[in-house]
């Protein structure tokens, strides 16, 4: 979904459009709230283990 649809102007006419809005609603914060963010292990790294990564730089 395009970020610039948040921006539309929604009209609601009839109570059938309004309910099928609210249930749309409703059923996108469900779905937002079943997502799990992936957990990612992580750690910091000494000086030595960092030099070791990326290699001796001289000051040439």
């Amino acid at each position: 979904m395009a970020t610039q649809s948040i921006f539309h102007n929604i009209i609601i006419q009839d109570s059938k459009t309004a309910e099928a809005f609210v249930t749309a609603l409703e059923n996108a914060a469900d779905a937002a709230d079943k997502i799990t963010p992936k957990k990612v292990s992580s750690r910091d790294l000494s000086k030595e283990e960092i030099i070791n990564f990326f290699g001796a730089v001289t000051n040439a």
